[in-house]
């Protein structure tokens, strides 16, 4: 645009004038490139303290992992196995017995999906079918920075940087997939990488790794959009910490050690009981989940096309 306006008022444009054009611009690069250098300690510690004040502890992690250094090498040996295709079908195997590790009753969903439909038939097709402009530009304003797909070679920042005609497509997309609760392949379609759980542990064991599953960019969208758009019937107790806005499972911590604190500094004995809940999160039960969707009066519409989601997703371990 700035080319075009160039040409359009000035006329066909000079080589002197190009010419200084990329003068300046060159000048201009080399001058934020030494500033970047000369300035790089204050920066870094402004973005320490930015990722504080703000709470966004995830931010001031990644702070902390860029100034360590870069990544550790990579795991050679895993239970045994030195072979890639091996510990490929180790860490396939083992996810695949998670996932499935929930079984519903093939009965019970026939059920659950025909209610469902049904109350699409009597409430019709309205807003809530709807996805408009605005609902994608906030949802991509809240997309993280560097995130891939792990797959097909997208990442959040091709679309935070797209035009809006963009985010008109996307809407028209979604409203189209949430109308007739139909779920694309690519949306579907997951790549899990296994990460160590943390440091000092034993990485050639299999046990000591958890599942990241990298998911559909769109997909991403579409979380964020209906989490927005129906914040106001997911509510939870103001005890749960973990998966929630403005929460962090930090402040579980603290609120534990300040509770204890409290009872040993006025000469009391605390006793603690600890529930191990291993891999809870990947064994919540579909059925119910939709039903307490259903429960909390999320249109229809919008559980069935969140069911279809899970019951046709595939996973890959890379």
């Amino acid at each position: 645009m700035l080319w075009h306006n160039i040409w359009i008022e000035c006329g066909r444009p000079r080589d002197g004038f190009i010419a200084d054009i990329m003068r300046r611009t060159r000048a201009a690069y080399h001058y934020a490139v030494r500033y970047i250098k000369k300035n790089n300690s204050d920066i870094v510690k402004q973005r320490f303290a930015s990722a504080i004040v703000e709470n966004r502890s995830r931010d001031f992690w990644r702070e902390v992992k860029k100034v360590r250094g870069g990544k550790s090498d990579i795991q050679r040996t895993v239970d045994g196995h030195t072979q890639n295709d091996f510990i490929a079908d180790i860490f396939a195997n083992k996810y695949e017995d998670l996932y499935t590790s929930v079984r519903y009753d093939q009965t019970e969903m026939d059920v659950l999906k025909q209610d469902i439909e049904d109350k699409v038939a009597a409430a019709g097709y309205d807003s809530n079918c709807i996805v408009t402009f605005e609902n994608i530009v906030n949802a991509v304003s809240k997309l993280k920075p560097g995130k891939h797909d792990g797959h097909f070679g997208l990442s959040s920042d091709h679309v935070t940087n797209a035009c809006d005609e963009l985010y008109i497509h996307i809407a028209m997309l979604m409203s189209a997939l949430i109308v007739h609760g139909y779920i694309t392949d690519d949306l579907s379609f997951s790549t899990v990488l296994p990460i160590p759980k943390g440091k000092n542990l034993n990485y050639s064991d299999s046990a000591n790794y958890r599942g990241i599953a990298l998911s559909s960019i769109i997909g991403k969208i579409i979380d964020l959009y209906v989490l927005s758009r129906y914040e106001s019937f997911l509510t939870t107790s103001d005890l749960q910490f973990g998966f929630k806005r403005g929460h962090s499972t930090s402040m579980c911590t603290m609120v534990l050690k300040e509770t204890i604190d409290y009872y040993r500094t006025n000469g009391n004995d605390v006793y603690c009981t600890m529930l191990d809940a291993t891999k809870a999160f990947d064994r919540v039960e579909y059925c119910k989940l939709i039903r307490l969707l259903s429960i909390r009066n999320v249109p229809a519409v919008t559980i069935r096309f969140l069911l279809n989601s899970y019951l046709f997703q595939v996973t890959r371990v890379a």
